[in-house]
């Protein structure tokens, strides 16, 4: 999980982590922002908010569906990690920026707790994907991905009590998907900033509608059941976007790729 913030003088990028990065991975992206110029800095939340993640995960192990991984609480901390800054641009991992990040920073928020990007303009069936949505808790038009958000930290700050009652609210409701992305539209899908789709372009569902331009987008190869995210095969256009990201990582190696092609092998069996 990333997120970024103003892009001048340089772009620091801030990793939300847990005890399982490896120092090798620390010291890769390390060496990856410095070939650009670029700063990283590490946060391993267990260690500042483990109280704070305890408490979060022993009230989400009572709420049927919800993945019980400590990540899934770190959106919920952001405004507390992050108790000087007034906002963020907060990024899944799962994502290629082909635009310049500062388009997205200088997005004005007034009042507003977040600026998102409605799934409805990704192509994504709302209504019947959606429980909150067939059931007339939250309109199709206002539901959003939260993989891309830029947050308002001094309003979520005062908003603890919303994002609790969020929380409750997919206790009372098994039938409800209960993640994170239904508690935040749930507590903020009518008050936010609506953006533009090419700022969260779901790439899974952009397939599908024969939608394959990449240029000045965030690709985020989000993945469900039915789709897939990124692979090796060249003549698709958000493969070769990413394979032309990754090969300037330090984990473009014999390893990490025998890896991805016996991933990609097991998923065409």
């Amino acid at each position: 999980m990333k997120i970024v913030t103003p892009p001048l003088p340089s772009t620091t990028v801030h990793i939300l982590h847990d005890n399982t990065l490896t120092p090798d991975n620390r010291e890769k992206f390390i060496y990856l922002a410095g070939r650009y110029g670029q700063l990283v800095k590490f946060y391993n939340v267990e260690e500042l908010c483990g109280d704070k993640v305890k408490e979060l995960l022993d009230f989400m192990s009572n709420i049927p569906n919800l993945p019980q991984s400590t990540a899934t609480c770190y959106r919920f901390l952001i405004p507390q990690i992050f108790y000087d800054l007034k906002k963020i641009v907060y990024l899944d991992s799962d994502i290629i920026i082909n635009l310049d990040i500062a388009e997205l920073w200088q997005i004005k928020l007034g009042n507003r707790p977040l600026a998102v990007v409605p799934e409805m303009q990704s192509y994504v069936p709302t209504n019947p994907l959606h429980y909150l949505c067939r059931e007339g808790f939250v309109k199709a038009e206002d539901f959003f991905n939260a993989g891309i958000l830029v947050m308002n930290l001094e309003r979520l700050r005062r908003e603890e009590k919303i994002l609790t009652e969020g929380l409750q609210f997919n206790k009372a409701h098994p039938e409800c998907d209960g993640n994170d992305q239904s508690i935040l539209n749930y507590c903020f899908a009518t008050q936010t900033v609506k953006l533009p789709q090419k700022f969260n372009v779901l790439v899974e569902y952009a397939r599908m509608n024969n939608d394959f331009a990449t240029a000045d987008r965030i690709c985020h190869y989000i993945t469900s059941s039915h789709g897939r995210g990124y692979g090796l095969d060249a003549a698709d256009a958000y493969n070769r976007l990413w394979l032309s990201y990754f090969v300037k990582t330090p984990w473009f190696d014999a390893e990490t790729i025998g890896r991805l092609y016996a991933g990609v092998r097991c998923a065409q069996e």
